[in-house]
């Protein structure tokens, strides 16, 4: 595929590392994602926990199957750079879905696609993953 989609998780897929809510959507947003591109996570969550998310996420099925197997990137610094994402370059395009727009690289903000932060009541009809996605496929087909 000619995409790489980067994907935070805390507060953009799910609530955080401890509670673990998955945003509404979750499973059709992560589905129709891997049409479009290859997927891999890009969190600053230690790896092994990662591995829980996932394995959770799964089992409640609010993640398909294959979300298991997606790799994970962990930055050592709070900032997010493309180089951090093993083999970027082999890809056209290189997008990073994150709430948060202070760990993107002031140089790097054309590969950041925002996302509105998952923050506590955690509304159930929450669509932000399905704006997200529309950012996503608007992006792709200009370029």
């Amino acid at each position: 595929m000619d995409n790489l989609i980067c994907l935070d998780l805390e507060g953009t897929l799910i609530s955080n590392a401890v509670s673990q809510i998955p945003r509404p959507g979750l499973h059709k947003f992560l589905d129709q994602l891997s049409m479009i591109g290859e997927i891999v996570l890009f969190t600053s969550v230690s790896p092994q926990r990662t591995q829980v998310i996932k394995e959770l996420l799964v089992k409640e099925g609010c993640a398909p199957g294959w979300f298991l197997n997606v790799p994970s990137v962990h930055p050592k610094a709070t900032t997010k750079f493309k180089r951090n994402v093993p083999n970027f370059l082999n890809y056209q395009r290189v997008l990073l879905v994150d709430d948060q727009a202070a760990v993107i690289a002031e140089t790097e903000t054309d590969w950041w696609v925002a996302a509105s932060e998952y923050l506590p009541p955690y509304p159930p009809d929450d669509r932000e993953l399905e704006a997200v996605l529309h950012r996503i496929r608007e992006r792709v087909r200009r370029s």
